[in-house]
């Protein structure tokens, strides 16, 4: 292919560190935000013009759709790591193909999975113990959201592109777009026309539907190259795609195995009163919210070891961590203050219930002081993940945020009916993963900077 244009974006192999961080993290911060008010959006808007059933239906539907969106967020870090070892080499060549294979595949397995999710979405509910008081009106959002899975994968592997080639501000902006109708089709759909948990979920599918046509749009405008070829990604792209699906595949199974003991976790919330259920989803929503910067930073922390292995700037890459610390903990430490000074005003957006407030406040507070132990996770994740250590941190952060999770739950339910050893349960498992992550890195590192750099000097040589 001829050379169209630069292949333009923020790169971390030059000055100016943490200039370069800060634009970089603000755009994926906030695209991430905006992401994230699509359920919590579908939350509001039934909590208010619904009322606590519909609200506790769309918050059980929660764990899976999460997912869902966590499965495809970790894919979308093959495409990113693939994609910023090409940026950062400097071939354009050689970084367009890899563009290419990684969106016509991500189009391919986005069909392939919006047909599987919607049959299983009765086994997934089954699994939360919903209760016969919401299922009717649970059941029929989740089939809706599921059937748009599909623009959902495909704008992640879109967002993961364009991230690895330095332009976070791209899905940021495409993400304010599709948000804002997403709002406005939720106001016309619900409190208009009355049709409830469907409307949220038809809101939802279409402006994801919108977000994937102006992604592609974008990439193809940035990087100077069509976005689908499926032959030349046959002939040509597999070695990129078993790469980028051999470092995604396992960070996405850690979202989504996570996200699948979250099911779990409703099982046992599902057994208090229906005001308690709503006051839980509720805090779940603002939890995600707070958990945003030590997740968006990960994802900065990869891209930019990433590229600095691509440019084999090596001591660079070693202390990319260190440097996205600092950002991550000074950001985390300000939301968890703001959390437990105003916590009753925040659970009080998605319902005036005195109970559910109550519920989602208790929550909310109780976990504030504590979620640096996340952002200590997320970022020895993002880190080992640019190093091509994606394996380990999967079944380091399952045997934490999973095993000891539900192992507490299962001892603890047994001694105490109390809704706090529902709320404890989140730390524990944030804090055995973190622990389990900390060691693996602490013993790994030198073998992990020696193999990447012998491996280089490998490629170099035969080239």
């Amino acid at each position: 292919m001829a050379r169209n244009t630069e292949i333009r974006g923020i790169n971390f192999t030059g000055d100016q560190i943490f200039k370069n961080l800060v634009l970089f993290a603000i755009p994926i911060i906030l695209s991430e935000l905006l992401q994230n008010l699509y359920n919590t959006v579908d939350s509001l808007v039934v909590g208010n013009f619904v009322g606590k059933a519909a609200l506790a239906a769309v918050s059980v539907c929660g764990p899976i759709t999460n997912l869902m969106v966590g499965f495809f967020n970790g894919m979308s870090v093959g495409n990113t790591v693939v994609v910023a070892r090409a940026f950062g080499s400097g071939d354009e060549e050689k970084t367009r193909k890899a563009i290419r294979a990684a969106f016509t595949f991500s189009v391919v397995l986005g069909v392939l999975v919006s047909a599987l999710s919607i049959l299983l979405a009765p086994f997934l509910l089954s699994l939360t113990g919903c209760n016969e008081e919401i299922y009717a009106e649970a059941i029929l959002y989740l089939r809706i959201y599921l059937g748009g899975v599909m623009f959902m994968v495909i704008y992640n592997c879109g967002t993961g592109i364009l991230r690895a080639v330095g332009d976070s501000a791209g899905p940021l902006g495409i993400l304010a777009v599709s948000s804002c109708l997403n709002i406005a089709l939720d106001l016309f759909l619900v409190a208009g026309f009355g049709l409830g948990t469907a409307g949220v979920g038809i809101a939802t599918i279409v402006s994801q539907g919108v977000s994937v046509l102006l992604i592609r749009k974008r990439i193809g405008k940035r990087a100077g190259t069509r976005c689908i070829d499926l032959p030349e990604t046959f002939r040509e792209g597999r070695a990129m795609v078993r790469s980028s699906v051999s470092i995604g595949l396992a960070a996405g199974l850690q979202n989504a195995l996570i996200s699948f003991s979250n099911i779990f976790v409703w099982s046992y919330i599902n057994r208090f009163p229906t005001a308690v259920t709503a006051g839980i989803g509720a805090a779940n929503k603002i939890d995600r919210f707070v958990v945003l910067p030590p997740k968006a930073l990960a994802m900065t922390c990869t891209t930019f070891v990433s590229q600095n292995i691509g440019a084999r700037n090596y001591g660079r890459a070693r202390k990319g961590i260190l440097y996205v610390f600092v950002l991550a903990a000074a950001v985390t430490c300000a939301l968890s203050a703001i959390l437990i000074a105003f916590a009753e005003p925040l659970i009080g957006l998605f319902s005036r219930e005195p109970e559910v407030i109550e519920a989602g406040a208790g929550m909310s507070r109780f976990l504030a002081p504590l979620y640096l132990i996340l952002c200590i996770r997320e970022l020895l994740a993002g880190y080992l993940r640019a190093y091509g250590r994606s394996r380990q941190p999967m079944l380091l952060s399952l045997l934490g945020m999973v095993g000891a999770r539900q192992l507490f739950l299962a001892l603890a339910t047994r001694r105490w009916s109390s809704v706090k050893v529902i709320y404890a349960a989140y730390p524990v498992g944030w804090a055995a993963a973190m622990l389990l992550l900390l060691i693996y890195t602490l013993c790994s590192l030198r073998r992990m900077w020696a193999e990447t750099e012998s491996g280089a000097r490998r490629a170099g040589s035969v080239s």
